[in-house]
């Protein structure tokens, strides 16, 4: 099967698909994060792709076996490894840090120049930041300093404030969280995907994996849960000893 290339158009984090534009192919071309394996990130929108066909029984054309150019494939038992050093820069990296240029959707192409140009230049200020800096709350700090989102994070704060569920949609148990830098964060706990946490009080202790996504009052938590179509980190709640997810 030949290898041909492309330039990645379009790219929907959440659900870990987008579209390769080619020159040899009239029509763009389906990608899924399956089809990326063992790259060192995730791909961004402007990457150069290469990729061979595969066409399904339904006619349906899709990247396969595909790479991102310049970027390394790693190996698995290396990530195993990173994973279990949770001390070291490179392991905050490989296990909190997700940066996600370009969620977006693939057909408002304005406003992704936009958020694309400004996110790669925060990016790149806030790697190297973190040589200096490896802590959770230093992370997370340079995160909300640089408005980026979309980054994986695990940390621990004291619940500050009850809020009321959010019943709109998916139901979220709600509150906030004082990390030790001062730093607030919104937990939004999808109660529809991960038990609720009925005993927790104001003053309680929580450890946190989840998804990061900045606003003005500190940032948000979310993707504290498991994700059905395993296309998402799996994220969780712990308290008192007990992990909700």
């Amino acid at each position: 099967m030949n290898q041909t290339k492309g330039t990645l158009k379009c790219w929907n984090e959440e659900r870990g698909f987008g579209f390769i534009v080619s020159n040899i192919e009239t029509q763009d071309i389906f990608i899924h994060i399956s089809a990326l394996k063992n790259m060192s990130r995730r791909p961004v929108v402007g990457d150069t792709i290469h990729f061979q066909i595969q066409t399904d029984s339904t006619g349906k054309r899709q990247a396969t076996n595909a790479s991102i150019e310049g970027v390394q494939a790693v190996n698995k038992k290396s990530i195993k490894h990173n994973k279990k050093q949770k001390s070291s820069l490179a392991a905050l990296w490989s296990i909190f840090l997700i940066i996600t240029v370009g969620y977006f959707v693939c057909n408002n192409q304005d406003d992704l120049s936009k958020f694309e140009l400004n996110n790669i230049s925060s990016s790149l200020g806030f790697l190297k930041d973190q040589i200096s800096d490896s802590s959770t709350d230093g992370l997370l700090n340079n995160l909300y300093e640089r408005r980026l989102s979309r980054v994986q994070v695990k940390g621990e704060g004291v619940v500050e404030r009850l809020l009321s569920d959010d019943n709109d949609g998916s139901r979220h148990q709600r509150f906030i969280l004082k990390l030790a830098s001062g730093q607030t964060l919104l937990v939004a706990h999808n109660i529809d995907l991960a038990p609720r946490i009925n005993e927790l009080r104001s003053g309680d202790s929580i450890i946190f994996y989840g998804e990061y996504v900045w606003n003005s009052k500190g940032g948000v938590i979310h993707w504290t849960h498991h994700d059905p179509d395993n296309i998402h980190t799996a994220g969780w709640l712990e308290h008192r000893g007990k992990k909700y997810q």
